[in-house]
């Protein structure tokens, strides 16, 4: 009879079960299992929602709407979680007899959280007084569930539910598209634009679905009603908020240039990552403006630099958007992060909020270091940049880079 437990040191292989600590993936290992199924065996990401799974023997094939996917074991990709987490109708059959492991999500992310806790009280001391009088604050709410989160907007929330739905339509996409206005003109534009343009324009909705397939227009909707979260009724933020948002816009359209140019990764995906690394400052910003409106702006940037990721990370799964997103949230900013040689998103983020840094007027660009000397750099296989601190691959794509800026913004 087989052995079906799993080490820990097993589990340290695996993306991003390898960011826990030793003791942290001990205790999970004693959650996990291998298991073993037939050849045909089919698995669902709706059904296998809470757990997080790794091809570990054999090979299984995985589809996504219209794209399928070999994952082989010992392969990079099966390093990875077989669903992404991203889109609860993939489906994974097994085409020969294949070993996977399987992970209790729950407890990973309850591992994570704690991780992040134990961490925080070290870096609490770099606080002044009063910033640490807030930070303790606002993190017992985090703690106690207390603080308030956005709420991923209506329009979203309606088409994930009709995407995990098998029985839905090109036509009932469309109506629940319609309800919001301001999405529906943003995703005829994206479909007209020259990223996805055919040889005549699309006037609507319907159109617009059959021409950019229902996984595009999934994320893209998502990613274009994010706009209605970066908002708040604090007058003296919503210049700030603003500003959060622009950048984040910058960094999303930066973020899928870059991976449109690399096999690996989803374009559109990376889109949405880029817009919500910094997510978590959003309900931060909304809570010290109503609580603590005379902080000082320094006062403030720290707080946020503190305790972005770890909000960030809340809303993600609040919202349930998928570890990888997660990871990004969490990680962004730890530039040095040591990975092995297989690229992820959260490396495609970082070189374009680097790359953003290195060419934005706003004076800030020595705080940060440079794009093109950290290792998700050099991950992504990109050259060299020129005297100018540009590469070919966004000097090429600036139009597109502009036009991805003004669907998200709802501009012309």
């Amino acid at each position: 009879m087989p052995d079906n437990t799993i080490s820990a040191p097993l589990l340290a292989s695996f993306s991003p079960l390898k960011e826990l600590s030793d003791k942290a993936r001990e205790n999970l290992a004693g959650k996990s299992i291998r298991i073993h199924l037939k050849a045909g065996t089919q698995l669902t990401a709706t059904q296998e929602n809470r757990w997080l799974l790794y091809v570990l023997e054999g090979r299984v094939t995985l589809a996504a709407g219209d794209q399928t996917t070999e994952i082989t074991a010992d392969s990079p990709r099966a390093k990875q979680p077989l669903f992404t987490g991203q889109n609860l109708r993939e489906l994974a059959v097994c085409a020969v007899p294949s070993a996977l492991l399987r992970v209790d999500r729950n407890m990973y992310e309850s591992l994570t959280r704690q991780q992040w806790s134990d961490n925080v009280e070290v870096e609490e001391t770099f606080l002044s007084p009063q910033e640490s009088a807030i930070f303790t604050k606002i993190y017992q709410q985090i703690l106690t569930s207390q603080l308030d989160l956005p709420t991923l907007p209506e329009i979203a929330i309606r088409i994930q539910g009709a995407m995990n739905d098998p029985e839905t339509d090109v036509h009932q996409l469309s109506r629940i598209i319609q309800l919001d206005v301001a999405v529906t003109g943003s995703l005829i534009k994206a479909a007209n634009s020259a990223l996805h343009g055919g040889s005549s324009p699309v006037g609507s909705v319907r159109d617009a679905v059959i021409r950019l397939g229902f996984d595009v227009t999934r994320q893209r909707v998502l990613t274009i009603a994010m706009r209605q979260v970066f908002r708040t009724n604090v007058p003296m933020l919503r210049q700030r908020m603003k500003s959060l948002w622009d950048r984040s816009v910058h960094v999303s359209a930066l973020s899928y240039i870059l991976a449109r140019h690399h096999p690996r990764f989803d374009p559109e995906h990376a889109m949405l990552a880029g817009l919500l690394h910094q997510v978590g400052m959003v309900p931060l910003l909304d809570h010290v403006g109503r609580n603590y409106p005379d902080i000082d702006a320094s006062e403030l940037d720290n707080i946020l630099t503190r305790l972005h990721p770890v909000v960030g990370e809340l809303v993600i799964n609040y919202w349930g958007l998928g570890a990888d997103i997660c990871q990004i949230v969490r990680e962004w900013g730890q530039w040095d992060r040591k990975t092995q040689d297989i690229p992820d998103y959260c490396d495609v983020v970082m070189v374009a909020e680097l790359y953003r840094h290195a060419h934005d007027p706003d004076g800030q660009r020595d705080r940060y270091p440079r794009y093109d000397q950290i290792p998700a750099y050099h991950r992504l296989g990109l050259p060299a940049p020129d005297d100018d601190m540009k590469i070919d691959l966004f000097r090429e794509s600036e139009e597109e880079i502009i036009q991805i800026m003004n669907v998200l913004k709802g501009g012309n």
